[in-house]
């Protein structure tokens, strides 16, 4: 089992820290097709010191209930304890399967332990084909997946809540073998975890995602969805240090009325002057508007800024966003050689999965 480290103020995958939950609320409002959770992380006692820009990362556990099922197709008793091959760590099977286990993923080494020749969409469709396993421990679990951690960006600042970090965490579902299975790092934190539950985490600085060191410096930060985390963070840092650069948020998702993550926040800010807002919500019209169709309609302010010296900050999702975001600001510029030379000099930024 993973054992919390407190009294170091490194972690790793290997040594995480154990956090807490200490909100879990859901962002969208009736009538959204989607459910995003701002989740706060109690860091007390860690020593960890983030930037804006910064991740955590989280190691998640597995649905309880999907590990009762896989157990059943053990004749090993569930608290027969075994060497972890990755820890040498003695574990009991249950543990194992709930901590440490990639339950999506059947590689072809455990295809090969059981003398299977099929592919199966996950670890209970494998075992379910074989009814009972009742080989070593050790063998069967050499074979499998890791449990890998997930990255959050951080939507908070140390200069607003010290001893805590605050993430947006969007929820999922995808097909396998013709059932829905939730993502497995957001079920745990948004679904299975409650105040009670251990966190393991750790953190994970950025080298290029940062505010400019020079406070004076204007910034565009464009983020659809979940994007705009870390830019919550930029601006609690820079309104708490009293940065005088000016600052032009570009927010985009589907529905003004259910889908404006920190509406009251961000219109606050806006309202003081702290922060120019524009918004992209996809379906409150018939024709679709995206982050870059809005910047496309500002193309003379955002030239000045350049000139001016801003940097461009793009964050969320690279297959489709950042692309067309990047032909934009190609276009407003004149060629994708002006757009090539601005991430040369680090003045556009993008933090893209």
């Amino acid at each position: 089992m993973i054992t919390s480290t407190k009294t170091t103020q490194t972690y790793s995958k290997a040594k995480p820290f154990i956090g807490q939950i200490q909100a879990c609320t859901l962002l969208n409002g009736p009538g959204s097709d989607k459910k995003t959770y701002h989740v706060r992380l109690d860091l007390t006692g860690s020593n960890i010191k983030h930037k804006p820009g910064d991740c955590i990362a989280v190691i998640p556990a597995n649905d309880p209930r999907e590990v009762e099922r896989l157990l059943s197709y053990f004749s090993h008793c569930p608290n027969k304890t075994f060497l972890n091959p990755r820890t040498k760590v003695p574990i009991t099977l249950r543990a194992f399967l709930q901590t440490c286990v990639n339950l999506t993923r059947v590689p072809s080494k455990l295809l090969a332990l059981l003398g299977l020749d099929e592919k199966f969409p996950n670890l209970e469709a494998c075992l379910a084909s074989i009814n009972t396993y009742s080989g070593s421990l050790e063998a069967f679990a050499t074979t499998l997946a890791p449990m890998l951690p997930r990255f959050y960006s951080i939507a908070s600042s140390m200069q607003a809540a010290p001893t805590s970090v605050d993430l947006l965490v969007a929820t999922f579902t995808c097909d396998q073998g013709g059932k829905l299975r939730p993502g497995v790092g957001s079920h745990f934190l948004c679904t299975l975890a409650d105040q009670s539950t251990p966190i393991p985490l750790y953190h994970q600085p950025t080298k290029h995602f940062l505010l400019p060191e020079n406070p004076n410096t204007p910034i565009i930060m464009i983020g659809p969805g979940t994007g705009v985390a870390p830019y919550r963070a930029f601006l609690q840092e820079r309104i708490a240090t009293g940065s005088s650069g000016k600052n032009w948020l570009i927010f985009g998702e589907r529905q003004s009325t259910c889908d404006f993550y920190y509406q009251d926040e961000f219109i606050s800010l806006e309202k003081n002057n702290q922060l120019i807002l524009d918004t992209a919500f996809s379906r409150d019209q018939a024709d679709k508007i995206y982050v870059q169709h809005r910047l496309l309609e500002k193309q003379d302010a955002v030239r000045q800024w350049i000139e001016d010296g801003a940097i461009i900050y793009i964050c969320g999702d690279a297959k489709r966003m950042a692309k067309d975001v990047l032909e934009t600001l190609a276009t407003i510029l004149g060629d994708h050689a002006a757009v090539r030379q601005m991430r040369t000099d680090k003045r556009l930024l993008l933090d893209v999965y």
